[in-house]
């Protein structure tokens, strides 16, 4: 059976019913929030050392990602120094979910640099780490 992108199948051989609210007369559709669709998920390997810094500032659920937008937010992808991510080892993929905008920003910073999106996201974690006090930037 296939299914179409709202999970149901195409050409359903059941009815279908919607559950409402009790006295509700009419069925309504939601509209997703645009604040939900207007995200992007993004897969990134941060350099074990950058992990290690960042998971001592967490406290609880859910600070991670949190902590990489503010960090990729208030980064100058044009100036700030390319971490180079081949010295070390990276710690496991870790996927986060930010807005569009920002997304689209970092791409422009990695495209105009010619370099990937994760050498620009541990680039701009390990300044916002550096500010912090928690890591050193060092020329090689």
């Amino acid at each position: 059976m296939s299914y179409h992108l709202d999970g149901m199948a195409k050409k359903p051989k059941q009815t279908f019913v919607a559950v409402v609210p009790a006295g509700q007369k009419a069925v309504i559709k939601q509209k997703p929030d645009t604040a939900e669709t207007d995200r992007v998920r993004l897969a990134y390997r941060l350099l074990n050392t950058l992990d290690d810094a960042l998971r001592t500032l967490m406290k609880r659920r859910g600070e991670l990602s949190a902590y990489m937008i503010e960090a990729l937010e208030s980064a100058d992808f044009a100036k700030m120094p390319l971490v180079d991510i081949n010295l070390e080892a990276k710690a496991p993929e870790v996927n986060m979910f930010m807005p569009t905008a920002l997304y689209k920003k970092i791409r422009t910073g990695a495209e105009k640099r010619d370099v990937s999106l994760n050498v620009i996201v541990n680039s701009a974690m390990a300044q916002w780490l550096a500010k912090k006090g928690l890591v050193d930037i060092r020329p090689l």
